[in-house]
């Protein structure tokens, strides 16, 4: 998706970049995305795995959403991680959370008790 196409989608909602803890039999990673509705979003991936929100960055700027998703993808690729079974947004996988739950700006909400989840 390219950053107009992602504008273009925001309809006067705010936008969210997400941190989610995914994990199934044998197997445990983090995810990062953007989307206007997380729960719609996960809605297909529960037949896979199981998910749980980490940290959540929300705007009425989806450009700057956008902008942070691509940056966070970029600066942390030392940490993807190809999850077994494929699904939409499979490559924007980490197998490691902390380094880049501390570059998220101030404003981030973060699950009470996150560190018992990384």
């Amino acid at each position: 998706m390219t950053r107009a196409s992602w504008i273009a989608q925001q309809h006067g909602r705010k936008a969210v970049l997400y941190v989610v803890r995914v994990y199934g039999p044998g197997e445990r990673f983090y995810k990062v995305g953007v989307t206007f509705c997380l729960s719609s979003r996960f809605s297909r991936l529960k037949t896979l795995y199981r998910w749980r929100t980490v940290a959540r960055y929300s705007s009425y700027n989806a450009g700057k959403v956008y902008d942070l998703e691509q940056w966070l993808h970029t600066h942390f690729a030392h940490l993807a991680y190809r999850p077994t079974a494929s699904f939409s947004g499979f490559t924007e996988c980490y197998s490691d959370v902390a380094e880049l739950l501390a570059a998220l700006p101030s404003g981030t909400f973060f699950l009470k008790n996150t560190e018992t989840l990384i």
